[in-house]
């Protein structure tokens, strides 16, 4: 999944009539405006993925045009944030109201059909880590969503929002947005009152999966010469060689450029879906003893060999204290087949974290039985957590779990000999050990197989032509769990090359 910074979003949001803020764009080389909005005025770097900019500086509010000329030079610096694409300069507004507005897609389960799901909370702007008590959600069919009634009565059930009507025409044309560019997320963050009722965007984010991108759009998703290899980190190009190898599903991670406030927690982060990041960006987004080493995305039905993957680049940044994954708790994703990654991931890593888990989604219950069998035998302390619990009540255990101190690691090592089978989507190699099962019935690894790929024959491991490996981790978990180890499963992780 990628992220669109804000002045490329707002375009978006213009085709669809999507009342904004006013602003002007300088982009790196160009002159400065001779014409400005009124003072003061509001300079924001753009930043594909940044969050939190104003917290870490990327947001600027000036009064004079010294200090603007000033400050656009820095924002249109390379900085410890990276390299900003641009600067947009917006208007001062004077609000009579911040609100919280987002979309984000479900990719829905066996019962429900993929929708999207409408939040909005009367707590925007700075602030938001209270806004999940007042957070309303509304499911929507992507075929035929809703109307600015069918939103308005369902903001009726706010008390004390007054702006019923105009917030719901809004609404629907953000919602028109988001199924109109096939859009993962969508956020506005504020959403912003005037005086005369009127509403507008202030601030606005949207995530895609590049697939989904039709030609037509492509200038907009995809403007030439932004990014190159270059700007990526070390880490960041280890995923960009997983994505290459292993394309199905979302795997997006970037680490954070800034650096930390003295006695932050450090955070890291593997964020389940568009909505488990937006929960856990409205929890944190104004504090400042909580410092997100990364953002990620790992969802979209991926297999659990690249979220194992994924995680182990999440767990190799350096001085990370703590591992939160958080989905919205409508996973399309298996989650059970999720914990099996994160287990192996655990017990594999040579850095693991203290881990806050919130499971959510299909076989939740399995995800977390499987972490009270297997708990004790890891080298860090993890919590779980049903996916009825809110980010922020996690975030109260994190100080607790930064406390804690890893046991000595055994350094793990690949199996030994050759393996049995070599799969090359998901690409993985599972080993088999006969002398490991030499009883009379299938081992518990085979049955666990949830297509029928591996065959147990007179005593043999094999696998079916006409099956296919899904990369759901259940054989090896179970031969650990149940058999003797008899499969091991070996997934290696990319070099980073030039």
């Amino acid at each position: 999944m990628s992220a669109l910074p804000e002045y490329r979003t707002r375009i978006l949001l213009e085709r669809e009539n999507v009342p904004l803020v006013k602003g002007i764009l300088i982009k790196i080389g160009e002159d400065h405006p001779s014409t400005l909005p009124r003072m003061p005025v509001y300079l924001k770097a753009q930043i594909p993925g940044a969050t939190s900019r104003k917290k870490h500086g990327l947001v600027r509010k000036v009064d004079t045009r010294e200090e603007l000329e000033e400050n656009l030079n820095i924002l249109l610096s390379k900085g410890d944030w990276g390299q900003a694409e641009a600067v947009l300069i917006t208007e001062g507004l004077d609000l009579k109201a911040e609100y919280y507005a987002g979309c984000m897609l479900d990719f829905g389960s066996r019962e429900e059909l993929p929708g999207g799901v409408l939040l909005f909370s009367k707590e925007g702007g700075s602030g938001v880590e209270g806004r999940s008590g007042t957070l309303l959600k509304m499911r929507f069919s992507l075929l035929h969503p809703p109307g600015s009634d069918d939103i308005e009565k369902e903001l009726q059930e706010l008390e004390g929002l007054k702006e019923h009507k105009a917030v719901s025409e809004f609404l629907k044309s953000m919602i028109s947005t988001f199924i109109g560019y096939k859009l993962i997320v969508l956020e506005i963050n504020p959403l912003g009152v005037l005086c005369d009722g009127t509403v507008v965007a202030v601030d606005c984010r949207a995530e895609f999966e590049n697939s989904a991108v039709r030609k037509a759009d492509m200038d907009v998703f995809f403007p030439p010469g932004i990014r190159s290899s270059k700007d990526l980190t070390e880490l960041e190009q280890v995923v960009e060689l997983i994505n290459r190898d292993d394309p199905s599903g979302t795997g997006f991670f970037r680490q954070n450029r800034e650096t930390p406030p003295e006695g932050a927690l450090r955070v890291a982060t593997n964020l389940c879906g568009g909505g488990g990041k937006m929960l856990w960006e409205m929890t944190t987004g104004s504090r400042t003893d909580i410092f997100t080493l990364n953002e990620s995305d790992t969802s979209g039905g991926l297999s659990a060999f690249k979220s194992y993957r994924i995680l182990m680049v999440i767990l190799a940044q350096k001085n990370a204290q703590v591992l939160l994954l958080t989905g919205s708790g409508m996973a399309f994703q298996n989650q059970h087949h999720l914990a099996a990654a994160v287990w192996k991931a655990l017990r594999e890593s040579p850095t693991p974290l203290p881990s806050l888990l919130r499971f959510g989604g299909t076989d939740e219950d399995k995800a977390r039985e499987l972490f009270e069998r297997v708990g004790g035998t890891l080298p860090v302390p993890v919590k779980t957590y049903p996916a009825v619990i809110f980010p922020n009540a996690m975030v109260d255990d994190i100080m607790d779990m930064a406390r804690e101190t890893a046991k000595t690691c055994k350094r793990y090592t690949p199996p030994e000999g050759e393996p049995v089978i070599t799969v090359e989507i998901p690409p993985g190699k599972i080993y088999f050990y006969p002398e490991r099962w030499q009883k009379d019935e299938i081992p518990p690894s085979v049955e666990a197989c949830p297509t029928g790929f591996l065959k147990w024959d007179e005593s043999a491991l094999s696998m079916d032509p006409e099956a296919r490996c899904i990369g759901c981790l259940m054989c090896e978990t179970a031969a650990l769990l149940d058999g003797n180890s008899e499969i091991l499963i070996d997934l290696e992780i990319p070099e980073v090359v030039d």
